[in-house]
């Protein structure tokens, strides 16, 4: 059986890793074929949402690599970090379209980073996030250090790391990483949902926000006024905008095609 399974309906591309004897722990096939899979939605005019979901009892606890081969992968681990689990989070930040994690259960290492590049989070009730890298003598890595850091503050951020320590699913919420939690038999039609509100709105104008909100944290004021100039530029042309505004005319709701 695969270890990652797709499919595409009603605009919404929904990615379920299929590791569930491993807590859907990231195998080479998992990595390659995800990475495969969100190259070909950059450009793909019908999918208009995306939902990352894994079977079993949780989501992912990180690479699935065994003590011998994380010996030998030491040499040049940083050259596989950067063509690994850094290009898939770079995939799913720069995808034009809103990405929504569901997270049913603990995760780890490359799992936390899944979860925390997705656009929203839902989360149940048996959701934990484990920063154990200092555990090992490592680092973290998939930038966790960048999401945590930014969302919840360098200081919270350092209790955890250097404790090697996790938080759970009323903490994510609490904090503003989880969108919501939700009961363990309805995380998956929660999410699919919300993808189903997202993935009927104004798409470009959803992806020019977030392009807004990634260069807003690294941009200086006068900067971030210049490129919400630039997108709202963008935005005004769309066939979307136009509906918008002719729907509000005739006092009804209106029907974004994406574009």
């Amino acid at each position: 059986m695969a270890d990652l399974l797709h499919e595409t309906n009603n605009n919404i591309l929904t990615i379920t890793l299929n590791r569930p004897d491993r807590l859907n722990a990231m195998s080479n096939e998992m990595r390659e074929s995800l990475m495969q899979l969100l190259t070909q939605q950059t450009s793909n005019p019908s999918v208009r949402a995306v939902v990352i979901r894994a079977n079993g009892r949780g989501f992912c606890t990180g690479a699935d690599v065994q003590p011998e081969q994380i010996l030998a992968r030491r040499a040049n681990i940083g050259e596989q970090v950067k063509k690994g689990i850094n290009q898939v989070i770079k995939l799913i930040t720069s995808l034009p379209v809103p990405v929504v994690a569901a997270v049913n259960g603990p995760a780890a290492g490359a799992g936390v980073s899944l979860a925390l590049a997705s656009d929203l989070m839902l989360v149940n009730r048996d959701a934990a996030f484990h920063l154990s890298f200092a555990r090992i003598g490592a680092v973290m890595d998939g930038g966790s250090s960048w999401f945590l850091t930014r969302a919840i503050g360098a200081r919270r951020t350092a209790a955890l790391a250097l404790t090697g320590g996790n938080f759970r699913a009323e903490e994510a919420l609490s904090w503003g990483l989880a969108h919501k939690v939700v009961d363990n038999d309805r995380l998956w039609e929660e999410a699919n949902e919300l993808a189903k509100q997202l993935a009927s709105g104004p798409t470009t104008a959803l992806g020019l926000i977030k392009k807004e909100i990634a260069m807003a944290a690294t941009l200086d004021l006068n900067s971030v006024l210049d490129l919400e100039a630039e997108c709202q530029q963008t935005a005004f042309n769309t066939s979307d905008f136009a509906e918008a505004i002719e729907a509000r005319q005739q006092k009804r709701s209106p029907e974004f095609k994406g574009h």
